[in-house]
């Protein structure tokens, strides 16, 4: 199991292109560094979403 990432957080937002040529659907995924870099956190439908998780993942506050 992956230990608790430190603070301060940092994550990402990556959009992705999903589906076949002419018909795809943005996604949004959050990607952090701990434990690997490039570690997918998160996917969601809408770009406000991904925001909200990002700030959820990155406030000092939950530590």
């Amino acid at each position: 199991m992956p230990t608790r990432p430190p603070y301060p957080r940092v994550a990402t937002i990556i959009p992705v292109e999903k589906g076949v040529s002419g018909s795809t659907v943005t996604w949004y995924e959050l990607r952090a560094d701990h434990p690997k870099a490039g570690t997918l956190i998160s996917e969601h439908e809408s770009e406000q979403e991904a925001q909200d998780a990002k700030a959820r993942y990155e406030d000092k506050e939950k530590e």
